[in-house]
């Protein structure tokens, strides 16, 4: 009975890492009902603003979506097994879709090295950003990472968060259930 509630424990931790000691999954909202909505305040699903910068210290903002058909904003930390897991297949998928603009984020600002380190050692090429405004926001929202949103190139959310990590198979998949 207790390997089987060890291996039950194990399997929680390889499909997600928490980044929050609450143990209530948090529901997250992005759009409020417009009655709730203070005028002229845009939400997460009316736009996307952010200004931040990658881990190299080039700036980047929500201008650099228009060039794409589709963002992929992934949430993941150096310290989390399944994000290091899945970075190579990431890159696969990055290297695959050439209208995917796919942005890793660190939720790691106080270790800087070690987040180079596991960048250089998976071999991703796809930018890296800190989490400052919108990104914070949804930084915030992230209970587990990996977690992972897709946006339009106007900066609306699509669809709901994607938590844990996937193979290349199956990220190709929902890339191609959002590309038009």
């Amino acid at each position: 009975m207790k390997r089987f509630f060890a291996l039950i424990l194990c399997v929680f931790f390889l499909i997600a890492c928490t980044t929050s000691s609450s143990p209530e999954a948090e529901v997250i909202e992005t759009e409020e009902p417009a009655s709730e909505q203070a005028e002229g305040e845009k939400t997460a699903k009316d736009n996307f603003p952010f200004s931040t910068t990658d881990i190299d210290g080039n700036p980047f903002d929500q201008d650099c979506f228009a060039d794409y058909d589709l963002v992929m904003l992934n949430f993941w930390a150096y310290w989390c097994g399944p994000c290091i897991m899945e970075l190579p297949e990431l890159e696969e998928l990055h290297q695959a879709y050439p209208n995917l603009l796919l942005l890793g984020v660190s939720v790691d600002n106080s270790d800087l090295e070690s987040v180079r380190s596991a960048v250089e050692e998976s071999g991703i090429t796809y930018p890296v950003l800190y989490p400052k405004g919108g990104l914070a926001y949804l930084s915030d929202k992230c209970q587990y990472i990996p977690t992972t949103y897709f946006l339009s190139k106007d900066g609306r959310i699509l669809g709901e968060p994607v938590v844990g990590s996937n193979n290349l198979q199956k990220w190709s998949a929902l890339v191609d259930s959002y590309l038009p």
